[in-house]
């Protein structure tokens, strides 16, 4: 192993091993976590794209390397991570759990970038589940009752999703016999892995976990979490799903998807109070934009990059603006200064003129104007028309920043470094990534400057509008459709209830001569009542089904 295959194993080794020893020893310096995301963000830059590291010893063979995908997924994720580590340290300055919050996000950002560069089905199960079990860790931090609920509900779609992916990996093993990323399957593995990793990525209906936790978490863990994890479900969609006729239909199911996913979080955004809730449902707005872009590369076949380049720019333009906005959370009352700079990356969200927003939709636009059939002419319609939707969802982001009361402490020097840093990072880096100088020159082309600017203006006026003539706005519940999720649980739950009831009448009827039936009673009688234990400890369920996993590989090995 050479030393840029040891620079990308230790991309995803330096912070899982300081996530361990900040859990073993708690007065370990925080400025070591803060620069755990070091040898990623060096490896996205200097590690060429080929490079593969074998470790035939570890899983089932793993592999890691960097290709193009990679490349750029890790170095966003690596930039994002190291600033929200920096703004971390000076906003939980004076937290009493900063020891604690450290490990779960150093353990969740080694399976943040663990993924990205894993080159095999195993390696990415293993890292998604790492990282997404340790951000349970983030999203309860306070255990306040706001954090409380949405760390159950997010738990129990964690263990959903992973119960599902495993199911897929398994289904796509059983098509190939080999554990690389180019497997294609039937509908089935490809419907598992639509739904496990639109978990993550907060795809519509899928979503619910997102308007609760990123609320809940500290500022820091917002960020990534909006900002990187959710790119995780993307990178899933990228790796396991192939452009191929197999899954062309589910390309356009993906394009169609993604156009609800985008239409659905703006109309629910723009009634919440809370602004980390509006920031979080322009997330998930924004994913389905690039899930619209997933969509386009499944339909165009491997031939055209225009998609797939597309879904990359995206994700980084998305990332960097979402991390600094969320991180712009922190200066709220902090004065007029603080609100100007939020400007940057709410325009480049809207897709204004000469923002990374603006070019990542050029892409998005060259990219799908080769799709078959309606779908371009559809798109040139409702891809503006959600840029008004993220416009309306800014301008209530702003507002409400500007309403918050003014700060009666000053906010330390080091969360001023990280934030301004991302605001450079927004401002400069899709203009200077080599694969995006197509589209940045395709974003000053005179119809795409017109296309990026109507609908920004147009959202502008209509906020103008609604802030003079709506006195009392309707609020939905964050987390919308949970409501309908909880009456179904309840029903079920219930039903076992009764099914539980009646199998205890059942048994106590029986002749005392019926012993062989007694059994099959006592069986059930139990499986429920386990049942109905189970559904208030997920966390306890996710650990089991982590150690079952680990044994079937285990006996997958020895054989």
């Amino acid at each position: 192993m050479d030393g840029l295959g040891a620079l990308l194993i230790l991309t995803w080794l330096a912070p899982l091993l300081l996530g361990l020893l900040q859990l073993a020893r708690p007065r370990t310096s925080v400025w070591l976590a803060a620069s755990a995301a070091t040898p990623a963000l060096l490896a996205a830059l200097f590690t060429p794209v080929g490079t593969v590291v074998e470790l035939p010893w570890l899983l089932l063979g793993a592999r890691y390397g960097m290709d193009a995908t990679a490349q750029t997924f890790l170095f966003f994720t690596a930039l994002l991570w190291l600033l929200a580590s920096i703004f971390g340290v000076g906003y939980l300055a004076k937290d009493g759990g900063r020891s604690r919050f450290f490990s779960f996000f150093l353990l969740a950002m080694a399976g943040n970038v663990g993924l990205i560069v894993a080159q095999e089905m195993i390696s990415y199960y293993a890292w998604f589940a790492l990282m997404s079990f340790a951000s349970y860790g983030l999203v309860i931090h306070t255990w306040e009752d706001e954090a409380r609920l949405a760390a159950r509900v997010y738990i129990m779609l964690v263990v959903v999703g992973e119960v599902l992916l495993f199911a897929a990996l398994a289904l796509l093993f059983a098509a190939s016999g080999a554990l690389g990323f180019d497997a294609a399957a039937g509908d089935l593995a490809a419907t598992l892995v639509f739904v496990s990793f639109g978990i993550k990525a907060g795809v519509i209906l899928l979503h619910v976990w997102l308007p609760l936790a990123h609320p809940a978490a500290p500022i820091p863990a917002s960020a990534v979490l909006s900002g990187a994890m959710i790119k995780a479900g993307v990178l899933g969609w990228l790796r396991f799903l192939q452009p191929v006729d197999t899954y062309a239909a589910w390309g356009e199911f993906l394009i169609a998807a993604g156009l609800l996913t985008a239409f659905y979080g703006a109309l629910i955004g723009v009634t919440q109070r809370n602004v980390k809730t509006v920031l979080a449902y322009s997330s998930i707005s924004q994913i389905g934009l690039i899930t619209v872009a997933v969509g386009a590369w499944l339909v165009s076949g491997r031939s055209d990059q225009a998609a797939l380049t597309a879904v990359l720019l995206y994700a980084m333009h998305h990332a960097l603006a979402k991390g600094a906005l969320f991180l712009g959370v922190g200066f709220a009352g902090a004065g007029k200064g603080a609100l100007a700079l939020l400007l940057l990356p709410a325009l480049a969200l809207a897709g204004f003129p000469l923002t990374s927003g603006a070019v990542a939709k050029a892409a998005l636009k060259t990219a799908t104007a080769t799709l078959p059939g309606a779908w371009p002419a559809l798109l040139g319609w409702l891809l503006p028309l959600a840029a008004v939707g993220t416009t309306l969802l800014m301008a209530r982001f702003l507002w409400l920043m500007a309403r918050t009361p003014p700060a009666t402490k000053a906010v330390p020097r080091v969360m001023w470094s990280a934030w301004l840093a991302l605001n450079v990072g927004v401002a400069i880096m899709l203009f200077v990534w080599p694969t995006a100088a197509s589209a940045v020159n395709d974003s000053f082309k005179p119809e795409n400057l017109w296309v990026a600017t109507w609908p920004v203006v147009v959202g502008v006026v209509v906020a103008a509008i609604a802030t003079r003539i709506v006195t009392t706005a309707p609020t939905i519940p964050a987390g919308d459709v949970l409501v309908l999720y909880q009456a179904g649980l309840h029903a079920l739950f219930a039903w076992l209830h009764t099914v539980r009831r009646k199998v205890v009448e059942a048994e106590e009827r029986l002749p005392a001569d019926w012993g062989s039936v007694r059994p099959v009673a006592f069986v059930s009688r139990v499986a429920v009542q386990w049942e109905l234990r189970l559904r208030s400890n997920w966390l306890l369920v996710g650990g089991a089904l982590l150690a079952l996993t680990v044994a079937l590989l285990t006996m997958i090995a020895a054989h």
